[in-house]
């Protein structure tokens, strides 16, 4: 065992390390060959990772999703906000009210995934096209309440001529007409009809729209099922 270091240091009796350098002096010898760090890169024959699974939306279609809420009544508001006036001005065909109601329940789809960055599926987006066409009933409802009374409490109706209808009723549908508004119940069971057949259109055909929206504006094939 030499007695001096090689970094010059005095050695103590039997020690087997350096005091001063901490090099090994005994008859034992260190490996001092570099241990590779393990690689982090993978290799061809792996594998590759899985992909992640695919979020279609993570909240629900309902009158608690406030963004759903906000867009079918922004959408419902613009959709009689441009039907009044057309029906009034030009007059509009059955076929324009379809369109017009199916385009409400599409759009109302398209903003929603535009706004949130969701994707939805067929049944997501005949929920929203149905909320929406829940709002245009309401709007409707509004609408027609507000004219109506009116036109009951001044008796307009009583006093439609009949020169008004006979060029477009015959002389036997005048007579129902007239039958029905002098009878009050005739009356309101016609209006409570009229308001059913308009409700089961609007939310069918925005659902219609909703489906067609979420069909065709998605942008991954999964969610158009």
């Amino acid at each position: 065992m030499p007695e001096i270091c090689s970094c010059g240091a005095q050695l103590v009796a039997d020690a087997r390390f350096c005091h001063r350098c901490g090099r090994p002096v005994g008859g034992e010898q260190v490996d001092e060959t570099p241990v590779e760090a393990p690689t982090l890169e993978r290799s061809a024959e792996e594998s590759p990772l899985p992909e992640p699974a695919l979020q279609e939306n993570p909240a629900e279609i309902s009158f608690a999703n406030s963004s759903a809420v906000r867009i079918g009544l922004f959408v419902a508001a613009l959709a009689m906000l441009i039907f009044v006036p057309l029906s009034q001005a030009a007059g509009l065909s059955i076929l324009g009210v379809f369109g017009l109601t199916i385009a409400s329940g599409l759009l109302a789809v398209f903003l929603y995934q535009r706004r949130t960055g969701a994707q939805l599926n067929t049944r997501q987006g005949a929920r929203l096209g149905w909320m929406t066409g829940v709002f245009m009933f309401a709007f409707f409802l509004v609408r027609f309440t507000v004219s109506l009374i009116p036109a009951l409490e001044s008796g307009e109706f009583a006093r439609i001529p009949d020169e008004a209808l006979s060029g477009k009723l015959s002389a036997g549908d005048l007579e129902k007409v007239k039958e029905v508004l002098s009878n009050p119940w005739l009356f309101s069971l016609s209006i409570l009809f009229f308001m059913a057949i308009y409700f089961i259109g609007a939310t069918v055909l925005t659902s219609l729209g909703g489906i067609l929206g979420a069909r065709f504006l998605s942008r991954d094939p999964r969610l158009q099922r």
